[in-house]
């Protein structure tokens, strides 16, 4: 199997999220989101007119006194944050959505009459520092960056999908069996075997794959860092990423009473500081790319 061409091959044992489905999720946050929208200080007054519907997270808002509603940078922040962990956007996504919330918080400043100013840069800088990492990607072509399984799932749409798992398995099972069999197929990946993986794998530091003691495998890390054509960078939300740390601690948590053993845990490598993506959507967060530096002279494109 050549392991930079990303087949779909099975989508055994996963939930899937049909794109439609998701359209609908995605509408259904922003509703919620708009919902969430501090209001105006000039509209609270009962003589102000509006030709803006007046929705119920409205009439929370305009209850909550002056002296208790948040900041414009808290809310600019938030909403970044929100951004990042629950729609899953890319960076280019995050930065627009800062603006626009800083664009709103601004007419709410002016319309109170105080001066409360968002450093929107900062609040972009500091939410791509805590809640999202750069990661790096050998591949032959661009297109390179499916998953096998479950390739036309999104990021968004699989934490959607585990979430939902766990409000209808509360508060007796919170994770029901979906947290632990993905853990099992990450661990597997992570091993070698990708056939039936909805993971794609990245890593930290692409040159430490070079270090990688599997000389003698053809489609190991070493000899797809030594023979890949491109090299690609990917700036992901950290809630769509799988460490070796993130799945062993799943497993372990998991496993106590099936497998006492835990072999595949001992089993799972951590040296090469592999990280994997959840998602059939991993090109929507290219950030950077360019020709293999390592790539050994000689090789076949």
């Amino acid at each position: 199997m050549d392991p930079f061409e990303d087949v779909n091959r099975s989508e055994a044992r996963m939930n899937y999220l049909e794109p439609q489905q998701e359209e609908t999720a995605q509408g259904d946050f922003e509703q919620r989101l708009r919902e969430s929208q501090p209001i105006l200080a000039a509209l609270a007054s009962p003589g102000a007119g509006s030709s803006r519907t007046v929705t119920d997270g409205n009439k929370k808002a305009r209850a909550i006194p002056e002296n208790e509603r948040c900041t414009a940078a808290s809310f600019v922040r938030t909403r970044a944050q929100l951004a990042a962990t629950l729609a899953c956007a890319n960076i280019a996504e995050l930065r627009r959505e800062i603006e626009l919330a800083a664009q709103r918080s601004a007419r709410w400043s002016r319309a109170s009459g105080s001066v409360d100013r968002v450093d929107s840069g900062r609040v972009y800088d500091d939410v791509v520092g805590s809640s999202y990492v750069e990661l790096e990607r050998f591949q032959n072509h661009a297109s390179h960056c499916k998953p096998h399984a479950l390739d036309r799932q999104s990021a968004m749409a699989h934490l959607r999908s585990m979430a939902a798992l766990r409000y209808e398995a509360a508060p007796w099972n919170i994770w029901g069996g979906q947290r632990l069999d993905l853990g099992r197929a990450a661990a597997e990946h992570m091993r070698g075997d990708t056939s039936s993986s909805p993971f794609v794998s990245l890593s930290e530091e692409a040159s430490q794959l070079l270090l990688s003691p599997d000389d003698d495998n053809e489609y190991g890390a070493k000899a797809i860092a030594e023979n890949a054509n491109e090299l690609h960078t990917y700036t992901v939300p950290r809630v769509t990423t799988w460490t070796a740390e993130d799945i062993v601690s799943i497993l372990e948590d998991g496993t106590e009473n099936d497998e006492p053993a835990l072999a595949w845990v001992s089993d799972t490598p951590t040296e090469e500081r592999e990280v994997l993506f959840l998602g059939g959507n991993l090109d929507d967060y290219r950030t950077a790319s360019t020709s293999n530096p390592y790539k050994k002279s000689g090789t076949n494109d």
